[in-house]
């Protein structure tokens, strides 16, 4: 069997992790720009500070990234996204073994590219409204770069009762979710619709370090 690398479809930051749109459609109060985009802020400014610390040990900077991945992203929302009807029809053990699996790939493949490029920032810009959603919005950012127009990257921000949790990221128009739904979904297909197939094929690359930045 086989999958491909996962690979960032723009800087480190705009790539930070992966991620999906959400599947309730449940009624909440309405979407609240500034604190979404204070939410965004305070993010960034949390990985710059708690992933450049040069005095800290590589232990360490993984357990913050795994802290700030799974406070930030709503992680079991993305399984659901990802997997789609695979999810649905998967146990309780299965849905665990793919979460945790997933976020070792996160992990591999961004952490050294965010702490190796913690001085870059996003510029945070207009909320857009979601159609028929007041629970949510994409925050919009920019990421300067030297030659060339900035990146565009969209957040897509969900509310649900007081917190903020991020659901997809659309680098230059691509969703990244939508990414991983095509590419995780063909390879259950191709092995009899079982999920452990892919469990066991994304383990095999992280042990591998298949998913680490590869070296210039």
């Amino acid at each position: 069997m086989s999958i491909r690398t996962l690979t960032p479809l723009v800087t480190p930051l705009a790539a930070l992790v992966v991620v999906i749109f959400t599947l309730t459609a449940a009624p909440a109060a309405a979407f609240n720009n500034q604190q979404a985009t204070d939410f965004l802020g305070s993010l960034q400014e949390r990985a710059v500070a708690e992933l450049s610390d040069a005095s800290i040990s590589n232990n360490e900077k993984e357990e913050r990234f795994r802290t700030l991945f799974n406070q930030s992203f709503d992680v079991p929302a993305i399984g659901r996204f990802v997997l789609g009807r695979y999810w649905r029809g998967a146990s309780d053990e299965d849905r665990d073994a793919f979460l945790a699996v997933f976020e070792d790939v996160i992990v591999q493949r961004f952490l050294p590219l965010l702490t190796e490029n913690s001085d870059r920032r996003f510029e945070i810009g207009t909320v857009t409204p979601i159609r028929d959603r007041n629970d949510m919005a994409f925050v919009n950012s920019q990421i300067p770069r030297a030659d060339g127009e900035p990146y565009k990257v969209s957040w897509r921000i969900r509310e649900k009762e007081g917190q903020y949790k991020i659901l997809d990221i659309r680098a230059e128009g691509v969703s990244m979710a939508q990414t991983l739904r095509s590419e995780y979904g063909t390879v259950i297909k191709r092995n009899g619709g079982k999920l452990s197939a892919l469990t066991a094929a994304l383990r095999e690359k992280v042990s591998g370090a298949a998913f680490a930045p590869q070296q210039q």
